[in-house]
């Protein structure tokens, strides 16, 4: 008789590690610590997964990037065969959760809605957002809290950055020495993710502190850039706390059930930018 292994038993804790990084698209930040999570659990190799936004009316573009990105996230769990997702109470639910499950690219559901290759070009305008907004923070802290000068800012360079672990916080070389920035490594480590996330040049030589595009930015240049920056961070953090208040409002959730938990916390996804 041959014996045959038992399926693995796909757990929750893994579901949830599998969604933290997916990001809602206009506010960059986890759909799990948005609230945008309704619940998640496997049947078998299939993972049943629902989600809900702070609004009827969230947008279906910005819906479905998130959704599909959910369902590509599980679909990468081991044990994992098939992805159900479930949008609740918005205008085209129906039509996301039935799309997004059978795999389907946003212009096949709603043809005529996304310009050029399906969702690409949003998905990169708000990757190159939430690259100003974790850039600039970076840069402020470097400048105001730190004390380095704005020519030694953008002449540092990815291999520049020794440790961004929160044991030591952010290991900076200078030059000649090293420093040591308490509160700087989480700053550290969101930039440089987004950085890899645009495709940026990651080699130690490379330019830590360069426009999307990976062009210079000059010293003089700095303030005028940052400003810039800062206006997108004031405005998506804006729109943050106004969507977690909306989100809160429609479901009726308490503080601590919206701070990340599986039951959601608030959203955006869908919430009109502002």
């Amino acid at each position: 008789m041959i014996e045959t292994a038992a399926p693995a038993v796909i757990s929750e804790a893994a579901l949830l590690e599998a969604l933290r990084p997916v990001h809602d698209p206009e506010l960059d930040e986890s759909l799990v610590e948005l609230g945008f999570l309704d619940g998640v659990h496997a049947e078998g190799g299939a993972v049943h997964v629902r989600l809900r936004l702070p609004t009827f009316w969230c947008a279906p573009n910005f819906a479905y990037l998130m959704a599909d990105d959910a369902r590509q996230r599980l679909l990468a769990v081991p044990g994992v065969r098939q992805v159900h997702v479930t949008l609740r109470d918005n205008a085209y639910a129906e039509e996301i959760s039935r799309g997004v499950s059978a795999g389907q690219g946003f212009s096949e559901v709603f043809p005529g809605q996304a310009e050029g290759d399906d969702l690409g070009a949003l998905r990169r305008l708000f990757a190159d957002k939430a690259f100003g907004m974790r850039q600039e923070q970076l840069v402020r802290f470097l400048l105001d809290q730190a004390g380095l000068a704005a020519t030694d800012v953008v002449a540092l360079r990815v291999g520049d950055v020794l440790d961004a672990t929160d044991a030591t916080g952010l290991r900076l070389r200078l030059g000649h020495t090293e420093r040591l920035l308490r509160g700087g490594a989480p700053l550290a480590r969101l930039y440089l993710d987004r950085r890899r996330r645009l495709g940026l040049p990651h080699a130690d030589a490379a330019l830590l502190m360069t426009d999307v595009d990976g062009a210079a930015i000059a010293a003089d240049d700095l303030p005028g850039y940052l400003q810039r920056g800062r206006r997108q961070r004031i405005s998506m953090t804006f729109n943050r706390m106004l969507c977690r208040g909306l989100l809160e409002t429609r479901y009726g959730l308490d503080g601590e059930e919206g701070r990340g938990n599986r039951e959601g916390r608030r959203g955006d996804e869908g919430c009109p930018a502002l």
